[in-house]
């Protein structure tokens, strides 16, 4: 067989169809820095809005390209972005690309993803740099076309000033947020007309549910379907229960078709006697509220001044089951991967018992209850 024609192939000798495979496997931004420019041809195949909608700038790299992924991002911006910004609807940037790529207007924008976010490193850009959605006027963050958003941040404030800057926004997922407040003037009053999906994550108890979730929720008057994974810390007070969160929430969405949640209160009553629900009651609190199947249980201290409740609906959709104890019912936990106890190890087998179907792979974290 003759092979010399073989040796002298180039990949330009290619069909379009040939090459465009070839580019839908290669790193955009590797392919933006090499390829764009070097003939009309690359240009068209590149440039084409099927290809190019979605700026994906996540960079396989290591410590040592740090300078190259630098000068690489640099010159993208300053060469293509101008040239491309306007057919761009979606967006994914990591750490090291965040800045330059969202100084940029993106006028079809609809969803912004940011990936590999260290925690200190994305509680740096939404504080102090000018991505900070509560620290910048208007002009400078704001998409009148953005609809799906994604994201984890520090504080709730960051999440409150929505209305005018991302005023078409119909899904948001807050996922890892200290529910903490820094500032007084946020607003927390205007609706959120557009939004038909919120998702609010944390791990992390919060003394702000009344003062602050609740306004945040009291917004969203049109939304579909709410998912809440919360840990409350209260005082001199009394356990969330079904009604408390009909008149604190649901009454405030009337087209609300799925409402998915985990809330865990931890009541301390030092100041006054309130008596905290039993479990029974608690059950009986749901029941004629529509909030589908739901469990609880209750672990209040002998003294009756301080205990904890869990209430969530069943099945359960969150990755994380924290401060189990001996009140826990068991059940079925499909999605559970990460659980955490508040007694010590004499109560592990009674633990591994009750989460004997808890998916395999799951984190066992063990602690006393301070």
């Amino acid at each position: 067989m003759n092979t010399s024609n073989y040796n002298h192939l180039n990949i330009l000798d290619l069909p379009n169809e040939i090459l465009v495979m070839i580019i839908n496997k290669l790193n955009m931004a590797d392919v933006l820095y090499s390829l764009v420019d070097v003939n009309e041809r690359f240009n068209r195949l590149i440039f084409d809005p099927l290809y190019i909608h979605h700026l994906d700038m996540t960079i396989n790299s290591s410590l040592d390209h740090i300078i190259s992924i630098d000068k690489q991002i640099s010159s993208i911006c300053e060469i293509i972005l101008s040239r491309i910004q306007h057919q761009i609807k979606r967006l994914t940037v990591e750490p090291h690309s965040i800045k330059p790529i969202l100084s940029f207007n993106y006028f079809q924008l609809y969803s912004l993803s940011l990936v590999n976010f260290p925690e200190k490193i994305l509680l740096q850009y939404f504080t102090d740099l000018p991505v900070s959605v509560y620290n910048l006027p208007p002009p400078n963050f704001m998409s009148s076309t953005l609809t799906n958003l994604k994201i984890h941040v520090e504080i709730i404030d960051d999440c409150l000033d929505l209305d005018g800057r991302l005023n078409c926004l119909s899904t948001l997922i807050i996922k890892r947020t200290q529910i903490s407040s820094t500032i007084s003037n946020t607003d927390n009053i205007t609706k959120l007309p557009k939004l038909k999906y919120f998702s609010l994550i944390s791990y992390n108890y919060t003394s702000y549910y009344d003062d602050l979730v609740c306004p945040l929720l009291h917004r969203t008057i049109n939304l579909e379907e709410l998912k809440l994974c919360l840990f409350v810390r209260r005082f001199d007070s009394i356990y969330i229960d079904g009604i408390q969160l009909h008149d604190q929430i649901l009454i405030y969405m009337s087209r609300l078709n799925k409402f998915t949640f985990s809330i865990k209160p931890r009541v301390v009553n030092k100041n006054i006697r309130i008596d905290l629900s039993s479990n029974e009651n608690i059950q009986r609190s749901f029941i004629g509220k529509k909030y589908g199947q739901i469990d609880s249980y209750v672990h209040t201290r002998s003294t009756e001044t301080k205990g904890e409740c869990h209430i969530y609906s069943f099945s359960y959709e969150f990755e994380y089951f924290h401060d189990l104890n001996i009140s826990f019912p068991g059940g079925m936990f499909h999605k559970v991967r990460n659980f955490m106890m508040n007694y010590i190890r004499i109560y592990i087998q009674w633990f591994a018992k009750k989460l004997g179907t808890v998916s395999q792979n799951k984190d066992l974290i063990f602690s006393r209850f301070s």
